[in-house]
């Protein structure tokens, strides 16, 4: 039987997905593995116990590399980067 830390990648892509999803992958059911290649990375982080900050960062760092118009900001980052936080804390 699969273990939370085995269910950890698809939490973090299902709030990806859900919860930051900048490019709108979320409607478009071809698009669900768009932000895939964010989560090792971004399992890597949570593994360190980072501080909100480094979470919301990362993230934004993302949509810059990524996004063609400027950023939105990071304040709207705070919610996602605590529900990945979270998840996090559940599964150690």
């Amino acid at each position: 039987m699969p273990s939370d830390r085995d269910n950890l990648p698809s939490s973090v892509r299902n709030i990806l997905l859900n919860d930051w999803d900048p490019h709108s992958a979320a409607t478009n059911p071809a698009a669900q593995g768009a932000y895939d290649g964010y989560i090792p990375p971004l399992l890597d982080l949570l593994r360190s116990r980072p501080p909100e900050d480094a979470v919301v960062e990362f993230l934004h760092e993302r949509e810059k590399e990524s996004m063609c118009f400027p950023s939105l900001g990071t304040q709207r980052l705070r919610r996602v980067a605590r529900k990945l936080l979270d998840i996090n804390t559940e599964v150690t």
